[in-house]
């Protein structure tokens, strides 16, 4: 067998993606495992999206048999990736030519860092990343709650975020422990990014909480939640949640996702006394 591989630069065009969806149909058959989330597939034929797709292709029936796709989420030349190889030719090095595919590709596009993204039943993922010098960094859940009408955060003001930043910075550092540069940067991309919408919680007319919302297809995605810690024990996060619920049905969404790391425990117990439930599990590895 013959392999062929070529990148492309996101966004993908309708042919390429029906390509990719076929995999991910054929993967989800074989592995019992859905990677379109791990490889952000839905964000592919976005224009304002940076990255670029590794694609492999057989060269006999031309069939697309791998792909990895590699995102600067936030433009900072800080890729997040992730591949996935037919579940019909694994064991014949695709994956490892995927991987030094992205390592030339980096390069080329001058890189800052990488992080690698593999499912938590990965065996052979986790292994690939190790032989290739990458280690464990840190773990995250993917959770979700069905999107419904309620009306439970009525005992706030949620409003979207109108320009002022000053206050919004002090939560984002309070919170995340951000520099003032980061929150700058955080804002600038919620706000300029076209499927993104950035809310604010206030009490008393004060800012005391955030939260990014991202309209995915039939769902919306929840990210950047933070409470100032003078606000925190107060149910401003169970708010904010119950709000994108409200929100994400009111847009005809079905559900409302969000991933928290694994050893956000405080975290953890707000969505789940908030209603969210595991979806997967996806391990960070950074080269080490």
């Amino acid at each position: 067998m013959h392999i062929s591989y070529m990148t492309v630069s996101i966004p993908l065009d309708v042919d390429t993606m029906n390509e990719i969806k076929g995999l991910m149909q054929e993967t989800l058959l074989g592995d019992k495992a859905n990677y379109t989330s791990l490889l952000s597939v839905d964000e592919l034929t976005d224009y304002y999206l940076k990255g670029f797709c590794v694609l492999a292709y057989e060269d006999e029936t031309d069939k697309l048999v791998g792909v990895l796709t590699a995102i600067d989420r936030i433009a900072t030349l800080d890729f997040e990736w992730s591949s996935v190889v037919s579940p019909n030719v694994r064991k014949q090095g695709i994956g490892e030519q995927l991987v030094k595919e992205l390592e030339k590709n980096l390069k080329l596009r001058g890189a800052e860092t990488d992080l690698a993204l593999v499912h938590e039943n990965s065996e052979a993922g986790q292994q690939l990343l190790k032989k290739f010098g990458y280690v464990h960094d840190f773990s995250e859940i993917t959770m979700y709650s069905n999107a419904e009408a309620n009306d439970t955060f009525d005992k706030v003001e949620i409003v979207p975020y109108n320009g002022q930043d000053t206050e919004l910075i002090e939560v984002l550092v309070s919170a995340f422990g951000d520099t003032e540069e980061e929150a700058r940067e955080m804002i600038a991309f919620n706000t300029e990014t076209p499927n993104r919408r950035l809310i604010v919680v206030k009490v008393d007319n004060e800012v005391v909480g955030t939260v990014a919302i991202v309209d995915d297809s039939d769902k919306l995605w929840v990210t950047g939640l933070a409470v100032h810690k003078k606000a925190q024990g107060r149910g401003i996060a169970t708010s904010l949640l119950n709000w994108s619920k409200n929100e994400a049905h009111h847009l005809g969404k079905t559900d409302v996702y969000l991933d928290v790391e694994t050893d956000n425990e405080n975290a953890l117990s707000v969505y789940k006394k908030a209603g969210f439930r595991k979806n997967n599990h996806t391990k960070f590895y950074r080269k080490g």
